[in-house]
């Protein structure tokens, strides 16, 4: 095939969209991740080795989205104790980690879009890219993060981080009239803009910076317009 990344021929892949890792859950607890569709008509589905696509990329492609896949996994996953809680008034409004590798990060970030973007998997309907998606295909081939406001990525956590809602098919959504897609990994929230203006106050001020922590925004679950979504799909869970 040819790869979508590398435009070069080779052996196809089953890559996965969002990395696997994100998928394994505890093995104290039951069950196993759901993937949750804000579709009409449709129904959650069990995925405990996650959603991968044959189309997308050969061995050669998929090595290129590893190291960062890797290091997302380390400071999401392996080193999530690392971070410092931030309160106000009392209340536990995000996390922070003072050191980060920016480059790296966002590139998974953007490869993650990209991926849902070309991807032939229903779960990602929602993703169309459109002329945005040879952009970041550029930039992730030249390993080119560029600068904090080119298409800039904010990262959100559900406020208690020990527990994950499963995972909802990411979606186009606006801030103040700015467009951005909302992606979902665990326990985990990503927000990308995919627009040329510059991002307003809210959204700049907690994006990915060079020189600069890492922020969590907290989100409360059951405050979350997702939460109803997550309570209908938990009722076609019982009846499974």
């Amino acid at each position: 095939m040819i790869c979508k990344l590398t435009r070069k021929e080779g052996t196809p892949i089953k890559a996965h969209i969002i990395p696997k890792c994100f998928f394994e859950i505890d093995p104290s607890e039951k069950g196993v991740t759901k993937l949750l569709s804000n579709f009409s008509n449709s129904f959650p589905k069990k995925s405990p080795i996650g959603i991968y696509d044959q189309s997308i990329v050969t061995e050669e492609g998929e090595r290129l989205f590893s190291k960062w896949d890797d290091y997302a996994s380390n400071i999401f996953l392996k080193e999530s104790e690392q971070y410092e809680k931030i309160n106000h008034k009392g209340k536990e409004i995000a996390f922070k980690r003072k050191e980060f590798d920016y480059g790296l990060l966002k590139l998974f970030a953007l490869s993650i879009l990209w991926r849902a973007s070309v991807s032939s998997h229903y779960f990602f309907d929602k993703i169309k890219l459109g002329p945005h998606e040879e952009l970041i295909r550029q930039a992730l081939l030249n390993n080119t993060p560029k600068d904090t406001d080119w298409y800039s990525v904010s990262f959100a956590v559900w406020s208690d981080r020990n527990e994950s809602p499963g995972f909802m098919n990411p979606h186009k959504i606006r801030f103040n009239g700015i467009n951005y897609y909302i992606l979902y990994f665990s326990r985990y929230i990503m927000y990308i803009k995919v627009d040329k203006r510059i991002a307003t106050d809210t959204m700049k001020s907690v994006q990915l910076m060079e020189n600069s922590p890492l922020l969590l925004v907290t989100r409360e679950l059951e405050k979350s317009k997702e939460f109803p979504i997550m309570v209908n799909m938990a009722k076609m869970n019982a009846r499974e």
